[in-house]
């Protein structure tokens, strides 16, 4: 087997046509059917790949609909599995192209490249639902809003008052998390601080949004706030004992940027700490962002290596946190935000890819998240680093 031959077979526009298709809203409460649209269309490439493929289904406490992760297998079906996964759905009203269809399209043309190989090892790629939020309390969230006259049906603050105290309050959420802070205490700030310039409804609205988030904490907000279909697909794992190699996570990985300046990083963190290849600056958004924790040293290496052929030449910034899940989430939050975290929890390896969405890119989480944004070359690249690491990396 050649792992130059697979790589070489890598088609960008494979790649582009994935998320062609599966841009546009896929949300659990405003548009359930785009959601299910991108499930079914990412099960039947997996089966026209020959894989193995099959649903999760999993329903969420205080929310009527199912819901579906998917997943397929190929290769040995013996030994450990490494998992190749990503998310499909959106927030509301972003077209999602770099998050996270750019992810899906990646595990994708990974799915295709290695299936058509003899003798792999036992790869299982997975498409979670249900990472950016928990749709039953964002729903709790929307109608406390909305019960109290904040806002109207399209979701718009109805003053620019309460425009102004909210986003003041997301601002403070942001930092506080950032710094470890558990969700009552942030609420608690938030109505001390805010407390003289807010109206009554205002005033209502965080004392009742402190009581619906009441005990979450960064170390247990997997599966509670967001990445439920990854909390969950893991937690079966881990009782079924299920034997895995490690994870391999690609979450906004299209969008790079040639400008100075173009990329931040998140609060507490400095160039430092990362390890570069054929990156000239930190703070220009043209590398990849490669993110293990302490158990997860044997696959950032693997990944880095292949990075570094000349057939690949993928730049990269990889930071190994030498710390554990729970140190992580109290010191680091910004980095347990996608679905790496829950294996992350579960002492399960893990490598977290990623462009560093809104640390770079200025339309993550916005309508302009579209398909001429993104990078194909550079996401040719990754695939290419993913396959040759599917082959290359040690079973033990």
């Amino acid at each position: 087997m050649s792992i130059a031959g697979i790589i070489a077979s890598v088609d960008a526009e494979m790649i582009y046509r994935h998320i062609l298709r599966l841009e546009g809203p896929k949300n659990p409460i405003d548009t359930p059917e785009r959601l299910n649209e991108a499930a079914d269309y990412i099960l039947s490439e997996l089966k026209e790949y020959g894989l193995e493929a099959k649903e999760q289904t999993f329903r969420v406490e205080g929310f009527d609909a199912p819901f579906r992760n998917i997943e397929g297998a190929t290769g040995e079906p013996s030994g450990p599995e490494l998992l190749i996964v990503s998310h499909y759905d959106t927030v509301r009203d972003c077209p999602g192209a770099d998050d996270n269809a750019s992810g899906v399209a990646v595990m994708l043309e990974a799915a295709r490249v290695l299936s058509r190989q003899e003798g792999v090892r036992n790869i299982r790629f997975v498409s979670f639902t249900l990472e950016e939020n928990n749709p039953a309390l964002l729903l709790k969230r929307r109608r406390v809003a909305q019960s109290l006259g904040l806002v109207d049906e399209h979701q718009r603050y109805v003053s620019m008052h309460a425009n102004d105290m909210m986003k003041k309050i997301d601002d403070m959420w942001s930092e506080g998390w950032d710094l470890g802070k558990d969700i009552d205490t942030i609420f608690s700030e938030a109505y001390e601080r805010l407390g003289p310039e807010l109206n009554e409804g205002e005033r209502e609205c965080v004392q009742r949004l402190g009581e619906l988030y009441k005990g979450i904490s960064a170390v247990s907000s997997p599966g509670k706030t967001g990445l439920v279909g990854s909390n969950f697909w893991v937690e079966q794992a881990v009782r079924n004992k299920r034997q895995l190699l490690g994870t391999v996570c690609l979450d906004a990985v299209g969008y790079i940027s040639k400008k100075d300046h173009s990329q931040t990083l998140p609060r507490g963190m400095d160039a430092s700490m990362f390890e570069t290849h054929n990156v000239k600056s930190i703070f220009v958004g043209d590398f990849l962002a490669c993110i293990g924790d302490a158990k997860s040293g044997r696959l950032v290496e693997s990944f880095c290596n292949q990075c570094r052929t000349e057939a690949i030449s993928l730049p990269y910034a990889c930071l190994l946190v030498p710390f554990s899940y729970e140190e992580i989430a109290q010191r680091m939050s910004n980095l347990i935000r996608s679905d790496h975290a829950p294996f992350w929890r579960a002492g399960i390896p893990a490598l977290f890819l990623t462009d560093s969405a809104e640390y770079r890119n200025p339309y993550y989480h916005t309508q302009a998240d579209t398909i001429e944004k993104l990078d194909f070359d550079f996401l040719a690249k990754i695939c290419k680093a993913i396959s040759g690491m599917a082959i290359d990396l040690p079973s033990t």
